[in-house]
């Protein structure tokens, strides 16, 4: 791909870029990045953009964007990118799919121990000095209970491989699945999110957000379930009404709850979600280990450079925009 005047690239971050992103680019791009408080600074000149899931990347973005030609999301999630305008601007659109999977699904991991073991309640007992703690504490065993999960993907899959060998049976909701994959990972198929959740000690969300998916885990969902059931969520905020979490948690119908994710994120210091002794919220940092991010961003800088090179990327979202600006 030939560019006006023989400089590279540019390729714009919508954060301050560090020093990986710096070094994955060098000699193949110059970085323009976000220093000030308009959080489009400098898209104006972009040939490419490897973006966040913080802002919405639609035709206002685009049309102040007229050199752009691909947008890489750095990450799996992409419902902040609107496809059918970037399609329409001849723009592509890309993900990074494999690069959070083995990072996201340990954080779900390390979250379903650490609400079904209580560990926030017990850390808050112990600081407070309450004493009584062996008689008090009332969590679960994990070992032949039931692990319902929203979404058999990649993610939803390593957790379902993990939790399966610590002796977790799994039950699943995926209509996108096939029964080969359900039975390579030992898992029985749900055909509505209600008959996953039903029997289930710990539900664990792993659904991309869509409109049809919003609000996946909502009051008639909880409602449905066992008295004390366990929720986990590290895909998308949106998928679970807070509100009706917050409900099931006063209630008692949800026992604990741990999330990764939130509307908003963060959520405001005075959110009622924070600062409970049954809710472990981190502030969506799942995919954010030293591996993780090398891998996202070698992903995305692949996808960018390779539209900028004039191929098509491999982990295009929109190939019926192909080759648009490119051409």
């Amino acid at each position: 791909m030939e560019y006006e005047s023989a400089e590279l690239p540019i390729v714009w971050f919508d954060r301050p870029a560090g020093t990986l992103l710096r070094e994955l680019l060098d000699g193949k791009a110059r970085i323009v990045d976000v220093r000030g408080d308009d959080p489009l600074e400098g898209i104006e000149s972009a040939h490419g953009a490897i973006v966040g899931a913080a802002i919405r990347y639609n035709r206002t973005v685009y049309e102040r964007a007229p050199n752009l030609r691909v947008i890489a999301r750095a990450g799996i999630g992409y419902d902040n990118l609107d496809l059918d305008d970037a399609t329409a601007y001849g723009i592509a659109a890309c993900n990074t799919p494999d690069g959070p999977t083995v990072s996201t699904a340990e954080h779900a991991v390390a979250l379903i121990f650490a609400a079904t073991k209580g560990v926030r309640e017990s850390v808050d007992r112990h600081e407070a000095g309450d004493g009584d703690y062996w008689a008090r504490h009332s969590h679960l065993e994990l070992d032949g209970s039931t692990l319902a999960l929203l979404g058999l993907g990649r993610i939803g899959g390593y957790v379902a491989r993990v939790m399966s060998a610590v002796g977790m049976n799994i039950v699943a909701y995926d209509p996108y699945a096939s029964d080969e994959r359900f039975a390579a990972l030992g898992a029985r198929r749900a055909n509505t999110p209600a008959a996953a959740a039903a029997d289930a000690h710990v539900l664990s969300v792993h659904a991309p957000l869509s409109d049809a998916t919003r609000h996946l885990v909502n009051a008639d969902l909880l409602a449905a379930m066992r008295e004390g059931v366990y929720v986990v969520n590290t895909s998308r905020g949106g998928l679970v009404d807070q509100d009706a979490l917050l409900a099931a948690l006063d209630s008692g119908r949800v026992r604990a709850a741990a999330l990764d994710v939130s509307e908003p994120e963060p959520l405001p210091p005075d959110h009622p979600l924070l600062g409970r002794p049954d809710v472990v919220v981190t502030p969506h940092v799942a995919s954010a280990t030293n591996a993780g991010r090398r891998r996202i961003f070698t992903h995305a800088v692949a996808e960018v450079m390779t539209a900028l090179d004039g191929a098509q990327p491999p982990n295009m979202l929109n190939p019926e925009a192909w080759p648009g600006r490119s051409a």
